[in-house]
């Protein structure tokens, strides 16, 4: 889904048909590749006050188990997605999102596990278990301690997704970084140049604070590959004390 007319909402229901038709044609390209792929796809249009309202309806609609949806490019560490569309689906959908910056190309041969240690690094875990085993895919498994005191959790950590990839007969390196996360995780994606980057998400945020300074954030706005950011299903959600 693109905002086509970001600043002008219809005035009148002409109008309206008039866009949709317009952004339809648009889209027909779309339509004839991926036959040509093979991949069936269904071109829906949406009327919506603001794309990530349209994208998070449509979603929610179809009952979606994932969101794919492209980066421009790096920006400033200052305003990394800040108000963007991108920004506010990551935040407040129920499914997973995949972001690819503009150029990269999906490729599951290496897949980066960037896990914190939470129920939702775990929900990511299963998904690249998953991933792993449908494409055969070996997993870089990184853990970062910001200081002395998280050493001892963050190699525990990865004693348990050595076992749990031994179980399921997954080629798994553990990686164990001191520093700042999100700096250790970008780097790592670069020197093993990884073709996708998975993360969970903690839940959905509300507006005053969509990750605000997270790593999530930093990571999406800077590596060059595809960043999958994995939702938990309402069922796993953590349940509050």
């Amino acid at each position: 889904m693109s905002p086509l007319y970001p600043d002008q909402l219809p005035t009148s229901l002409e109008q309206m048909r008039a866009r949709e038709q317009d952004v339809g044609a648009r889209l027909e390209p779309y339509h004839a590749s991926a036959a040509e792929g093979g991949v069936d796809l269904e071109v829906r249009v949406r009327t919506s006050a603001t794309a990530y309202e349209g994208i998070l309806e449509e979603a929610e609609t179809d009952q979606s188990s994932l969101i794919v949806m492209g980066r421009k490019g790096s920006t400033k560490l200052s305003r990394l997605l800040m108000g963007s569309v991108a920004e506010r689906v990551i935040g407040l959908s129920g499914c997973s999102v995949l972001i690819v910056p503009r150029h990269a190309v999906l490729n599951l041969k290496r897949i980066l596990l960037a896990h914190d240690g939470s129920e939702y690094g775990e929900a990511a875990w299963r998904e690249v278990i998953h991933l792993a085993k449908l494409a055969k895919s070996e997993v870089v498994a990184v853990s970062v301690a910001r200081d002395d005191r998280r050493e001892i959790d963050c190699k525990l950590l990865l004693q348990h997704l050595e076992a749990s990839a031994e179980r399921h007969d997954i080629p798994l390196q553990s990686v164990f970084l001191k520093g700042r996360p999100f700096e250790k995780i970008i780097e790592t994606a670069n020197e093993e140049q990884v073709g996708l980057v998975a993360m969970g998400s903690h839940g959905r945020t509300g507006f005053a604070r969509l990750f605000m300074g997270s790593v999530a954030e930093r990571v999406i706005g800077t590596v060059g590959c595809p960043v999958l950011v994995v939702k938990m299903r309402q069922e796993e959600e953590p349940k509050e004390k």
